[in-house]
């Protein structure tokens, strides 16, 4: 029976050198984040939340502790079981990263490639879809220089989506766009959580866009130092 939660830490700690020179920016974080939550994680500069994001995305290898990804040990995992989980999950960097040479379709097309030939079969159809959902439904043959930041933010967002991922962790993707670009970036996030029970794991600093989020974590010098459950006007829970 698969677990209910997406991402479950327990004891996680880590630390960056070795020796004497060794500095632990971690201590035991213990997380349960569940299936289709919008989970807000935040905190000041250097309290450890984009290494919990990363040793989570499996990006960086789990030191000490437990992490469970949709339900698989991420601590001791082989590489191919790695890759395996890397296939299931979606990241949105606060850089877009895109290629010049490819226009905004063929770039959002780089976020099936992983996923083989059948996800590849209707791939034009599927990268149009999903750039119009971020709102650049007349910009899908521009150019990367054609673009202004925040549009290429949204390609990004949108490269990172269209292979329906069951885990998107994002790391302050709203940090480069204006007011309602983040807005609908973000509200897009959520109807992902809403519709597809789509796990949604964000790092940022952006207050404008804590009420999309199920629960905010807080987290200072390593440690998680506060959570809080949103509740939304007529709703039963704060897992809606």
């Amino acid at each position: 029976m698969a677990s209910e939660f997406a991402i479950e830490t327990k004891q996680l700690c880590h630390t960056f050198g070795t020796g004497a020179a060794g500095v632990r920016v971690l201590h035991n974080v213990d997380l349960n984040i569940k299936r289709g939550e919008v989970v807000i994680l935040m905190g000041p500069s250097g309290s450890g939340k984009t290494t919990v994001l990363t040793l989570v995305g499996c990006l960086r290898s789990v030191q000490e502790g437990s992490v469970k990804l949709l339900g698989t040990e991420l601590n001791g995992a082989s590489d191919e079981t790695l890759m395996r989980m890397r296939h299931r999950i979606g990241f949105i960097f606060q850089a877009h990263n895109l290629h010049k040479s490819l226009t905004a379709t063929q770039n959002v097309q780089m976020g099936l490639q992983i996923h083989g030939r059948q996800a590849n079969r209707n791939w034009r159809e599927a990268c149009r879809h999903m750039l119009e959902l971020v709102g650049l439904g007349d910009r899908v043959d521009f150019m990367p220089d054609q673009l202004s930041g925040g549009q290429k933010q949204r390609v990004a967002v949108a490269r990172s989506l269209v292979g329906n991922p069951e885990v998107v962790f994002a790391d302050e993707p709203t940090a480069a766009l204006d007011k309602e670009s983040g807005h609908r970036v973000v509200s897009l996030l959520r109807r992902l959580a809403d519709e597809r029970q789509t796990t949604i794991f964000m790092v940022t600093h952006d207050h404008r866009v804590l009420d999309y989020a199920d629960r905010i974590i807080k987290m200072e010098d390593g440690r998680v130092v506060e959570e809080k459950s949103i509740l939304f006007p007529g709703m039963e829970s704060a897992n809606h």
